[in-house]
């Protein structure tokens, strides 16, 4: 490998670490903590000694949690922290219980932290305030289900969504209408008493109800009607039980709206474009010529890494939309539609980069980082794939063929072989998908 393309390898990976630990969740919570009491934005009843209840969901609750113990005082923290298998944690000094679920798919431990967050809040006595931590991968650990439903019809459709090539907001959406704690239904449980939801987004467009499923955010939506025309959309409509069926059409005919405390805030602590705008500027400061893509690039992967390669193409042959050497940063959410002959093992980043690395094959100076910030890309070990205009010969000389790997959804054997898999192991963040195409000078370098 050229010195130059090592430079672009290593800037693009150092950069994307770098600013994924700028963004981390325990900082990116304290600052916004530390901002609202500045600003006087948090009541008498979150200061002094009583006691706060706290709900932490998510892949990021435990370091979230950790901001909000060393802001308020452990002390004064009691409730529940809902984290992924194998991340747990304890706090000392607090009252807070920590209870590993499944993601993924839901598992029992899901249900029993929504049962027990329930169960919390109906006792919790007048005015203890309640404190929301809410990250992605909240859906799948944290559930209630409507009575009828059994855990195992929610596995098998949330297992058939997640191979339907929609968005994470459109998953969620049919979840929330099987659910009694989201679409902002366990808000209503925390009735008149001051309530705070700190949401650290990893859904484009940021919208608080939408980030793992919004439990304890208002929302006025009928789910249950959406629910309905994405199921028939993508051909799961019929399959479903009968009791699935049926709540979802007995649930798109409630229109009352939800009583939702006056009382209640909340607050994005940090998103997709909050880490972009990190890389964009070490980019910058790095000598890179930079172009912001935004934060909403979706679409199936294999068509995101060819619209990039066009771009590096653009980039090289006419310094646009930036001249050389050029930095473009982009976020957003890939997905990927299964088939029946779908065999291999991968995930959307994977397959934006090995899509990108065989329209760019034999390109000079032409890297692509494309990884999950929460360090596991769809059913794979690795966070992504770094590719150049060598990985398809490297593919090659495995004894792979790269374009038959990606129609069957091997991407990670691909990478693998071509030595450009990214692995990070769980970052315990979540700021959805994170694209660096970097495009260097002959000295891989400054123009």
């Amino acid at each position: 490998m050229t010195p130059d393309m090592v430079f672009l390898r290593k800037c693009a990976l150092e950069t994307a670490l770098e600013a994924l630990e700028e963004c981390s969740p325990d900082r990116l919570t304290r600052d916004s903590l530390e901002t609202m009491a500045r600003e006087g934005n948090l009541e008498k009843v979150w200061r002094g000694t009583s006691k706060i209840f706290l709900l932490a969901v998510g892949k990021a609750s435990l370091p979230m949690t950790k901001a909000a113990g060393q802001f308020f005082g452990w002390g004064r923290l009691q409730g529940l922290v809902v984290t992924k298998r194998g991340k747990s944690a304890t706090f000392p000094g607090s009252g807070l219980q920590v209870l590993e679920a499944g993601h993924p798919l839901p598992d029992a431990n899901s249900l029993m932290a929504g049962e027990s967050a329930l169960a919390w809040l109906r006792k919790l006595s007048f005015p203890t305030p309640a404190l929301f931590l809410i990250s992605g991968g909240a859906s799948s650990l944290f559930e209630s289900l409507i009575g009828g439903i059994s855990l195992e019809e929610l596995r098998q459709l949330t297992r058939a969504l997640l191979c339907a090539g929609i968005s994470i907001e459109e998953i969620n959406t049919v979840r929330t209408a099987l659910s009694r704690v989201k679409g902002g239904k366990l808000l209503g449980e925390a009735g008149e008493r001051e309530s705070l939801s700190l949401i650290l987004s990893d859904v484009v467009g940021d919208r608080p109800e939408t980030v793992g499923s919004g439990p304890t955010v208002p929302n006025d939506e009928n789910a249950a009607e959406r629910a309905r025309e994405i199921l028939k959309r993508v051909g799961l409509w019929e399959s479903l039980s009968e009791a699935v069926r049926q709540t979802i059409e007995k649930e798109a005919l409630s229109r009352g709206s939800r009583k939702v405390s006056s009382r209640s805030r909340t607050v994005l602590v940090g998103s997709n474009r909050t880490l972009c705008l990190a890389v964009l500027k070490k980019l910058g400061s790095k000598g890179f010529s930079v172009f912001d893509q935004g934060s909403s690039s979706t679409g199936e992967a294999k068509e995101i890494g060819k619209d990039l390669a066009a771009l590096a193409k653009s980039i090289r042959e006419s310094d646009s939309p930036v001249p050389v050497p050029a930095a473009v940063v982009s976020g957003g959410e890939a997905v990927v539609t299964f088939d029946s002959a779908s065999q291999g093992t991968g995930g959307p980043n994977q397959e934006v980069a090995l899509s990108f690395a065989i329209e760019t094959a034999g390109c000079p100076r032409t890297v692509l980082l494309s990884m999950d910030t929460d360090g596991i890309d769809g059913c794979s070990d690795f966070a992504g794939g770094l590719v150049d205009g060598n990985t398809v010969e490297r593919i090659k000389r495995s004894g792979l063929d790269a374009k038959k790997e990606l129609e069957i959804h091997n991407a990670s054997s691909a990478l693998f072989a071509a030595s450009d898999t990214v692995v990070t192991g769980e970052t315990l963040n979540n700021l959805n998908d994170l694209r660096i195409l970097l495009v260097g000078t002959e000295d891989g370098r400054k123009g």
